[in-house]
């Protein structure tokens, strides 16, 4: 049987999206979480905290975000195999700290950013102590590249990979509009160090798989991953399209169990246990 494993779940969105202030249960959310990937084949996710969150407190609502991250993951460790925390890249020491605290203190993987979210751009002179201290650590770093956003360009996201070729990066929603699909490809060919994640909403779309298929087919499918959109474990939930779209595609068996959960696996490797 091929692994799947989805390298791209939120945790804690629902009271910054909507404004209410009131989170919904660890224990609820873990189970939603668990009957769609149940539903959908996915062996086990990697999760991290949303950027999208109320920060009244600053730092300490950082912590607490990250925190939660920490006892998901504990409630249910077989399913939610890797998990990383976040930091703000403008808080300058006080983010070095937390690396800190989230890779040593709560034994999280690595730490994620969404920089559309949080101010700043991906190849900010404040992400270089950050990334400097992860890669002591030999954790990994997952940067959002959406294509909406000049602060999530992906050839800064290329700086960054080039300037610390010791840390696996994974770049996620760089698949959400044509032409920035064209050039996530493009980086992928030149840059190693970099996982890149399928999901999004483009990828439903056929001609924008082939073109991806097409990539895959002369290129290799080595630095590709697959994500089931769950996200933030809203429901209902839909059947993935890319998953399908992987399943049903003219791509050798290798290239699809590379796609749906070889290449995460390899990634991952350091932190898994079997």
């Amino acid at each position: 049987m091929t692994e799947v494993i989805d390298v791209h779940q939120h945790v804690g969105a629902p009271a910054a999206l909507t404004g209410s202030g009131v989170e919904q249960p660890l224990d609820d959310e873990v189970r939603g979480r668990v009957g769609a990937m149940d539903a959908f084949g996915v062996d086990w996710a990697v999760i991290q905290p949303t950027q999208m969150y109320l920060r009244p407190a600053g730092n300490r609502d950082t912590m607490a975000l990250n925190d939660s991250v920490a006892k998901l993951r504990a409630l249910a460790p077989e399913r939610f195999r890797v998990a990383v925390g976040t930091v703000e890249p403008l808080t300058g020491a006080q983010g070095l700290t937390e690396v800190n605290r989230c890779m040593e203190e709560l034994g999280l993987h690595g730490m994620s950013w969404h920089h559309r979210f949080q101010g700043c751009y991906i190849d900010t002179p404040l992400m270089r102590p950050l990334l400097a201290r992860l890669a002591e650590l030999e954790g990994v770093a997952i940067i959002h590249v959406n294509s909406e956003s000049k602060l999530e360009a992906a050839w800064r996201l290329a700086k960054l990979a080039r300037e610390f070729p010791q840390i696996e990066f994974v770049a996620l929603d760089a698949f959400f509009s044509f032409e920035e699909s064209e050039h996530a490809l493009d980086i992928c060919e030149r840059v190693p160090n970099i996982l890149w994640d399928l999901g999004g909403p483009l990828l439903s779309w056929p001609a924008a798989w082939a073109m991806v298929e097409s990539w895959i087919l002369e290129h290799g499918a080595h630095r590709l991953a697959f994500s089931a959109d769950i996200g933030y474990g809203r429901s209902p939930l839909q059947r993935p399209h890319l998953l399908d779209r992987i399943l049903e595609s003219g791509l050798t068996d290798d290239d699809k169990a590379a796609i749906l959960g070889a290449n995460a696996r390899r990634v991952f490797a350091r932190f898994l246990n079997g």
